[in-house]
């Protein structure tokens, strides 16, 4: 099997040529990227982290994606987050300084990390209360 940093090099290619495009249009993905280890360039990354943002309204089969992702990376270690379905803080992790791989339109990731640091920022005193909460 591909190590993570090779299956991020396939998709970098996948990207480059055009293959990516096909299966993000296929998914109704909106943007792609891979962030956590692999995405920082770690020398331990032990999965690929693939942050999919779906288009509005789009059809989102995740096992079909991981299915395709895994094909086309050589590896079986992909882990898909659905960003339309994650927290505040899960999206902005996987948007934000992350290696954007595929956007559906011009300015759909700077969108989508305004709107995720916007929104980690204002719920982020919500969340500190909770935690003080399950403290005491």
């Amino acid at each position: 099997m591909t190590s993570p940093a090779e299956a991020l090099l396939r998709l970098r290619d996948a990207a480059t040529s055009g293959e990516l495009d096909v299966l993000c249009a296929r998914h109704s993905v909106r943007v792609l990227t891979v962030f956590g280890s692999a995405g920082r360039g770690e020398d331990v990354a032990r999965d690929l982290d693939v942050g999919v943002l779906v288009e509005p309204g789009g059809e989102f089969d995740v096992v079909a994606a991981i299915s395709d992702l895994v094909e086309l990376t050589g590896t079986d270690t992909v882990d898909v987050t659905h960003l339309n379905r994650g927290g505040p803080v899960i999206r902005e992790r996987a948007l934000v300084g992350s290696v954007a791989l595929y956007e559906s339109s011009p300015g759909a990731l700077a969108d989508a990390q305004a709107v995720a640091i916007a929104e980690r920022i204002e719920t982020d005193p919500m969340r500190r209360l909770n935690l003080d909460l399950l403290a005491s």
